[in-house]
């Protein structure tokens, strides 16, 4: 609530991975020891996701951690900062967490669950307090093409509410045309009152071969602007920015990010500003080297508005997540050069 940035990261001890918590000014500096809060108590553990809530204060994270052999995701809760932290809940064996939404009543955790070898399904669960957790599972059936139902492999990347909605998005990977396995961008809406048939939208070709959602953030109209990319069957990515209004209907033309070089350069969070525009955090190979970037983009203009690059570019860089204040300061954070963690503040 004072605006001072958290960020959820990942380090190595003793050989395995371990997850923290770190407290930084506005300026993006640690000030006190206490500021940085190992989580799990030196258990296996990999960050996935965080949510702030800007009113109360309360930090609600997604790790994967073991059970026993298995690897299953973890969520937590931490009520303000410099309190403990409470267990909300820990996944099934098979599911795999991808991205965290989270409101004072629900928080859901999304990703996939495995069905069968082979294949998986889109899947939220709903955590509600005082409740049994609500898993939902979702399966890609195309309407004009009934000979394929149940044989598409669905993957939500990332999620978040819109009012009494919960949004996904993500991939489904199959036959969408001829024979071809192809990668096409999908939107999940699910009431949260009603566990019922969701609406489905997934690209057709006019959006590209193949296309991607990654990330997703709701703009101030209460669209869904995506971060994703588009490529041929050869996939050399694209990275866009496509605005959906509820329904599925694309609203807005694409806004491009560029080649990215890479599919590993994301773009990996996308962010609404009150400046008007969506902030993406992505990276860019150029060669060999991978760097940290964060662009912004208005809808329907197609070229980014700035793009920011930190001015040392040695080493493998990569930016993995996004916020803005209510001045329109951004705050970027994700890996600088030697593995360590960046940290970027740009404007206000």
């Amino acid at each position: 609530p004072d605006g001072r940035p958290v960020e959820l990261g990942t380090y190595q001890e003793m050989g395995a991975p371990r997850c923290y918590l770190r407290l930084r000014t506005k300026q993006g500096k640690q000030e006190k020891p206490m500021d940085f809060v190992p989580l799990l108590a030196s258990a296996y553990c990999l960050a996935v996701d965080l949510k702030i809530d800007r009113e109360t204060g309360r930090l609600t994270v997604l790790v994967e951690r073991k059970n026993g052999d298995d690897i299953v995701w973890w969520a937590g809760e931490i009520s303000t900062w410099g309190k403990g932290l409470k267990n909300i809940s820990i996944g099934d064996v098979g599911d795999t967490a991808l991205a965290l939404a989270a409101r004072p009543d629900v928080v859901a955790v999304c990703g996939t669950r495995a069905v069968a070898k082979n294949k998986l399904d889109a899947l939220a669960v709903l955590l509600r307090p005082n409740a049994l957790p609500e898993p939902r599972v979702f399966d890609y059936w195309p309407a004009n093409k009934p000979n394929l139902a149940g044989t598409f492999t669905e993957t939500v990347r990332d999620c978040a509410f819109a009012g009494d909605t919960l949004v996904l998005v993500g991939e489904a990977n199959g036959k969408h045309e001829g024979l071809m396995f192809r990668d096409r961008l999908m939107v999940i809406e699910s009431d949260l009152a009603v566990n019922d048939d969701p609406a489905w939208t997934v690209a057709g070709l006019d959006q590209g071969v193949q296309t991607r959602a990654l990330a997703l953030d709701l703009d101030d109209q209460g669209r869904y602007a995506l971060a994703g990319y588009s490529c041929f069957d050869t996939c050399e990515p694209v990275g866009e920015v496509p605005v959906y209004a509820p329904g599925g209907m694309l609203v807005a033309p694409t806004a491009s990010l560029g080649p990215l070089g890479s599919a590993w350069c994301g773009p990996h969070d996308i962010v609404w500003s009150p400046a008007g525009y969506a902030v993406v955090a992505l990276g860019e190979q150029q060669g060999q080297t991978f760097g940290f970037k964060v662009q912004a983009v208005a809808p329907g203009v197609p070229l980014p508005l700035w793009t920011f690059f930190p001015n040392e570019k040695q080493g493998l860089q990569l930016a993995l997540a996004v916020a803005v204040g209510p001045y329109g300061e951004v705050y970027a954070g994700g890996i600088a050069g030697d593995d360590h963690p960046a940290f970027a503040r740009i404007g206000g």
